[in-house]
């Protein structure tokens, strides 16, 4: 499963990152996100909400903002637009 550690990024780098990692992936591939800036956080669940991502909470850690993502790319993902 591949994964992206954008941790020390703040808005906009870690929706790019991301971006460009979830364009390599196939439908039915999930990418692992670590990163532990809560608004990038706020920022990767809506834009894969919004372009047909399914997005799971691997972990969250409240007392140091740290966070770990699961992104599946569906057959609807709309990766291009992302």
């Amino acid at each position: 499963m591949p994964r992206v550690d954008v941790r020390g990024e703040i808005c906009p780098r870690p929706a790019l990152i991301v971006r460009q990692a979830l364009s390599d992936l196939d439908a039915g591939e999930t990418l692992v996100v670590r990163g532990d800036y809560p608004p990038a956080e706020e920022n990767l669940r809506r834009m894969c909400t919004t372009h047909g991502i399914d997005v799971m909470t691997a972990e969250t850690a409240v007392e140091t903002d740290e966070f770990e993502l699961e992104l599946k790319v569906t057959e609807m993902a709309s990766l291009s637009e992302a």
